[in-house]
């Protein structure tokens, strides 16, 4: 799954990844591919992307966020952060 998070000053992150664990407004959100079409609100907390990798213990990468929309498609996530 390709993922994008920026930022109205910078792109924060952007590459391939796994899984993607998001902290939606409702409890945490959990992206594979082929995700369901949506759009969620993020509050406080980290996101984590476990990139694509043949180790299997390969390390999350974590962002904090305060604000933020996320955008889902199948194939494709893009955060959007407030400043």
């Amino acid at each position: 799954m390709k993922i994008k998070i920026l930022s109205a000053q910078e792109r924060i992150f952007e590459g391939d990844a796994k899984e993607i664990i998001l902290p939606g407004e409702d409890g945490e959100i959990s992206v594979w591919d082929f995700h369901q079409p949506c759009l969620c609100r993020l509050r406080p907390g980290v996101i984590k992307v476990r990139p694509y990798g043949e180790d299997k213990a390969k390390e999350w990468l974590k962002f904090r966020v305060l604000s933020g929309i996320a955008k889902i498609l199948p194939q494709e996530l893009t955060v959007l952060l407030e400043a």
